[in-house]
């Protein structure tokens, strides 16, 4: 059985369960007053930007953090401080 690669979708059939699952809990009168939001949406985006954000974050300290090492070996080495004496 082949998997579906396409991630629109993943995004309608997610979509489409959490408005099934939406309309068995409201009661059967209210059927006609469902208006669908996009809320949900709109939080697993929020979700997934935040997460890209916070590992662009992490990558960028880590590239300082040998960035800064990198310098201080060079200042080390060009003022000889690493020869033995």
């Amino acid at each position: 059985m082949a998997l579906v690669r396409d991630p629109a979708f993943w995004r309608r059939f997610s979509r489409a369960i959490h408005l099934d699952e939406q309309a068995k809990a409201s009661s059967p009168d209210d059927k006609c007053a469902i208006i669908y939001s996009d809320d949900w949406i709109r939080s697993q985006r929020k979700k997934r930007r935040r997460s890209i954000l916070c590992g662009f974050l992490i990558f960028a300290a880590f590239a300082i953090v040998i960035a800064a090492a990198v310098v201080v070996i060079w200042w080390l080495q060009s003022h000889n401080w690493l020869r033995k004496s």
